[in-house]
Order: structure tokens, then sequence, then C-alpha cells
């Protein structure tokens, strides 16, 4: 009995763990919400009821706290094992005694608890195989149903407005598919090194990956994409002895440094940019990033409270939406998102977590000689880059977050591991 118990659980947690992943990857539902209305169409997104989104939100964070209270003796020793993540929450959660509109501030507010809660879930319940391979399925399902959606439904799958044509999946905007598809493909890749009788499922599903970049037209996704690509032969000068492997990276460091300067001094910045279907100004992103400096320098210590700054033409991101003359609804930079809401202090205490993630990630790298010993690397350097132009995890509610403070945690917790082995 205690037996069946116990699978149906297996069952039931790995099930919810995908589906929370989808949910909080913001695939399916806002597309069916907001009825498939695109950039340009003259439709105002804002204006639509996402309730039920934020509905089943809090459900699934109510599950998440339910299972980690099951396993709270793990958790407990777990969470005061990181604490820069829960100096982080906590400046989240002060935040809104400054916040210039509390009531958003409180809402994301919750998600950002929830959602770390769920990657503390993943972190304590699934090791970081079980990570990967889980992951790999989520990413594979959402692949698929997007193909579904551009083939049956096509005013779903397919944008309209000033990017018609461009594969949107389950997704609400092409970009928000090409964020998801450009670690989908390294996914993919890891998952199939493994092996197995089934190993031909991911290498036709990094083929299709390819494939439905292209069809997106994000040109950020396929450049972040092929630099991943680049970097998970790099990152084997990582296994290397010591001694040989400085030698190497920094060889590897002046290659890459010398490129860039003859690719910039012999091609120029503007014939670089037109080559990819972009402008020197990163389709308008320096005008946005120049303008929200303006409005960081106003509060530059703790910011205007987590995802209390975008209102439209509302509060201070008016003045944005003036000086690009285009509706903005983020800096198109993760880290400038993070200062606009929490303030330098936040955004430092971020970065110290990052920097301490990724040293623990390269120790692991060191150490093992497995696909998933890979995982923690590339997925922050995926955060890394994907930040630099969007931003996806501003407002600390995303699946990248959650699998941000999963990996952080697992790393603690295959140190820990460790440890008690030598001993």
């Amino acid at each position: 009995m205690a037996k069946s118990t116990n699978n149906i659980l297996r069952i039931f947690e790995i099930v919810f763990s995908i589906c929370t992943l989808i949910h909080i990857s913001q695939a399916i539902t806002p597309l069916f919400l907001i009825k498939g209305a695109n950039e340009g169409d003259g439709i105002i997104i804002a204006n639509f009821d996402l309730s039920l989104h934020a509905k089943i939100s809090v459900l699934i964070y109510f599950v998440t706290f339910i299972l980690l209270a099951l396993r709270w003796k793990k958790v407990l020793a777990t969470i005061s094992s990181n604490k820069l993540l829960w100096i982080l929450i906590g400046i989240v959660c002060f935040s809104y005694f400054w916040s210039i509109n509390p009531s958003q501030t409180m809402r994301f507010t919750v998600y950002a608890i929830g959602t770390t809660g769920f990657g503390l879930y993943l972190a304590t319940r699934y090791t970081l195989e079980e990570q990967l391979k889980l992951i790999g399925w989520t990413y594979g399902i959402l692949l698929i149903l997007s193909l579904l959606f551009v083939i049956a439904i096509p005013y779903y799958g397919i944008m309209g407005g000033i990017h018609e044509g461009a594969m949107r999946g389950v997704f609400t905007h092409k970009n928000q598919f090409g964020a998801f598809m450009a670690p989908g493909g390294v996914i993919f890749w890891l998952n199939a090194l493994r092996g197995g009788k089934y190993s031909w499922i991911y290498w036709c599903l990094l083929v299709l990956s390819c494939a439905t970049m292209v069809m997106s037209k994000s040109t950020t996704a396929l450049a972040t994409f092929a630099v991943m690509l680049m970097l998970c032969l790099v990152y084997r000068i990582f296994r290397w002895r010591y001694e040989v492997m400085v030698s190497a990276v920094l060889a590897v460091t002046i290659v890459g440094i010398a490129s860039l300067i003859w690719i910039a001094g012999y091609i120029g910045s503007d014939t670089l940019f037109s080559s990819v279907g972009k402008d020197a100004t990163l389709s308008g992103r320096i005008f946005i990033w120049q303008a929200v400096w303006e409005q960081i320098q106003l509060r530059p210590w703790l910011g205007y409270g987590l995802a209390a700054f975008w209102n439209g033409l509302s509060g201070p991101s008016a003045y944005i939406q003036l000086a690009v003359r285009i509706p903005v609804i983020y800096s198109h930079n993760g880290f400038l998102d993070l200062w606009l809401s929490i303030g330098f202090v936040g955004l430092a205490v971020f970065v110290a977590s990052f920097l301490s993630t990724t040293t623990q990630s390269l120790a692991l790298l060191r150490k093992t000689n497995s696909p998933e010993g890979f995982w923690p690397l590339l997925i922050l350097t995926y955060i890394f880059l994907s930040n630099l132009t969007e931003g996806t995890f501003s407002d600390l509610s995303s699946s990248f977050w959650a699998i941000y403070v999963a990996v952080s945690y697992s790393l603690v917790i295959a140190k820990n591991n460790q440890y008690a082995i030598s001993e």
C-alpha cells in the first residue's frame, strides 16, 4: 500500500513540475487570454483580464509549499545554505514600503516568493540529472505544441501586426518564443549526449528547435544559441589540468578580444548589424536604455519597488514612452529592470549571488564528466546573455528564475554531499 502511494505521489510530482514549468514560462494561457492579440495591431494587451493566469499561479504556489512541507527537514537544512537568495527576497518584500505602486509590488512579491519556493522544491526533490531530464521534457512538449499551433491554429501560432509571419508558437510574442528556444536547443543537446535508445528523440528536437528559431525571426535567439554552442566546446577547457586550463583560457580570451576588435574595425558596426537584420541602436534598445538610466538616477539605491515602474503613460514610465515615442513595457535588459525595481542594493545582492553560483558551477564542471556537469554553467551563461538585450528574470517570477534558484541550491546540495562522502 505504501509503495503504491509513493508511486502515485512520484507521478503526481513529475506531472506537477512539468505543468508548473509550462505555466511560469508564460505559455499557452496568456496567449488565449489575450485572444491572439499582436504587437502593433492597435489592441492594448493591458486591457485584457489575466486574472485566471494569476489564480492558477496562486494554486501552484499553494501546492508547492505543501510539497516542501512534506520534506521540511531537507528544506530547512538546504534553505539556510544560500543566504544571499533570501536576502534578495527580503529586499523584494521590503520594496513594498517604498514602492510607487504598492498593490502591484505586493502582487509580484507573492509571485517572486512562490517562484523561488518552486525553485527550492526542484532542488530538494530532484538531482541535477533529473532536473535536466524534467526540463528537457517540458521544452519538448512546448516545442511540439508550438508547431501544432502553427499548423492547426495559425492565428495564434503565427504573429500578425508589425511582426507578421514570425512564429510565436504558444507564447504571446516571437521574442518570448525565441528566448524559450535558445536554451532549449542546448537542453536537447545535453540530453541527447546522455545516449540510450531514446536519444534520437532529443536529436530530432534539437533540429526542430533550430528550425523554429529561424521561423521566429528572432536574431537575438539565434545569436545566443550560436554563442552557447561555441561555449559548450570552450567550457570543456575547464576540465583540463589547472596549469593547462589557465593557459588555454588566456589564449581563448585573447583570440576572442582580437576577433571582436577586428570585426568592429574591418567590417564596421553598421555593416555588421545590418547583416543580422539590426541597426547600431539594437532596434532602438540604446535609446530605451538611455532613458531608463535617467530614471534610475532619480532613485538609484532602492528603486521604485518590484514591478512597480512600468505602467505605460502613468507614472515615471511615461517619460520612457515619450522619449522613445513607442510603447515600452520593460527595459529590454534584465539588469536595468532589477535596478529599477529594487535599486543598486538589490542588484548588488543578485550579482553577488550570481557570481557565487557561477563559481560553484565551475567547480562542479571540473569534478564531473557528465552532461549535467555542464548544465549549471550553461544555463547561467544563458541567463546572463539573455538579460543583456531582453529581461528573462526581471520580475523574479519566470521559469528562468525558478531554474536559477534550483541550480543555485542544487550546487550547494551537491557540494555538501561531496563533503559528506569525503568525510
